[in-house]
């Protein structure tokens, strides 16, 4: 063979080499463009492989109690060196609905610091974000629903009632309503009744139809309905404390069937309400949304941690566990722990408007990845 044949031969190889490398690299991309999120489930995978919360059926006042047993964890914190998240364009968020949960209020201060001199009360930084993620989230074209406004007591029970009659408005409009007009009026007169006694124990009645474990008859009426609703998601605002002091950054908690139905098991061996006769104990149920729970979870830590890389948490970033505000309706939801009280830095950060609006505009960028990743 002459100089000039071998010369064209090498030239065509490497002519496909690079058409070879261009193609595969190209496809790497497009895959891993439209699989972000599930790379972001496989690094945490090992945090959270089988594992649920510590969180009880109920929580109050004593909150940072129930949180302080989540562990440190080394492969936690080993994943939060995401500081650079795939961020939607703020786009239109409008067409969706979002209801925001402040927690605590009035007679329920949440966590407190320090906690034998309180000057600091959770429950008027959750309010505090909750009123910016509104604004937020309505500038971007989305309609936001509070459970409270202001310092006062809101019912543990009460605020799953407004989102289910939230829920009847909207599946009203959309024409889905699935209750004849008497079933309809039935249905909203007992979740005002809930919201009327405001109260969360069961000797109040203000559990209303959400009372008992797993879920009853007229529950899973609404519930199936707002499964429905795909472009409504709940949001419950929290912050996090624990007694050590040594965790710090968000930590963001979801519902499945099985973390819920461990919870009620432990529960039924524990809680004194559990064998109360007026406490229904039905059939483990199975049918929530559980990956759409967990998506969401890891979309909300994914941007507020990679807007705020001080949020990385040294905790577990997303945990399944078991509260009632994200538990009593079939609306995709999480509760977002944004900080720990307890901890200086946190703390300190959160008392700054400017962290306060990025931790709003996170949550809408959450959000809108979490509608983007499903489609909707």
């Amino acid at each position: 063979m002459d100089d000039s044949g071998f010369l064209k031969k090498l030239l065509l190889l490497l002519l496909i080499g690079v058409l070879f490398l261009g193609c595969l690299f190209g496809g790497l991309y497009y895959l891993d463009k439209k699989g972000k999120l599930e790379s972001i489930r496989n690094r945490f995978s090992s945090s959270r492989s089988n594992q649920t919360g510590t969180g009880e059926y109920y929580y109050g006042s004593d909150k940072e109690t129930t949180r302080a047993t989540s562990a440190p964890s080394t492969e936690a914190s080993g994943t939060t060196a995401m500081t650079e998240p795939e961020i939607p364009d703020e786009g239109d968020l409008s067409g969706y609905t979002i209801i925001l949960d402040p927690g605590h209020g009035g007679r329920d201060s949440g966590c407190v610091f320090p906690f034998n001199n309180p000057q600091y009360n959770e429950c008027d930084f959750t309010l505090r974000i909750a009123l910016a993620t509104k604004e937020e989230l309505e500038s971007r074209g989305a309609t936001v629903y509070l459970t409270r406004s202001d310092n006062s007591w809101v019912s543990l029970y009460s605020r799953p009632a407004q989102a289910h009659l939230i829920c009847m408005d909207i599946a009203k409009e959309m024409g889905i309503l699935p209750f004849t007009p008497e079933r309809e009026e039935e249905l909203r007169a007992s979740l005002q009744e809930t919201i009327d006694i405001n109260e969360s124990t069961v000797a109040s009645g203000g559990m209303g139809i959400m009372v008992g474990s797993g879920i009853g008859e007229d529950l899973l009426e609404l519930v199936e309905m707002e499964y429905q609703l795909d472009q409504v998601l709940f949001l419950s605002l929290h912050l996090n404390s624990n007694e050590p002091r040594n965790l710090h950054g968000t930590q963001i908690y979801y519902v499945t069937d099985e973390s819920v139905i461990e919870s009620e098991h432990r529960q039924m061996r524990e809680n004194s309400e559990f064998k109360r006769s007026d406490f229904p104990i039905r059939d483990d149920y199975y049918g929530r949304r559980n990956e759409d729970n967990e998506l969401l979870a890891l979309c909300l830590y994914d941007n507020i941690v990679g807007n705020i890389p001080d949020f990385a948490t040294n905790a577990r970033p997303t945990v399944s566990d078991n509260f009632a505000v994200i538990r009593e309706h079939g609306l995709v939801g999480a509760l977002i722990e944004v900080a720990y009280l307890s901890d200086d830095n946190d703390r300190e950060m959160l008392l700054r408007d400017d962290i306060v609006g990025e931790v709003a505009h996170s949550i809408g960028d959450g959000v809108k990845m979490y509608f983007t990743q499903k489609g909707f």
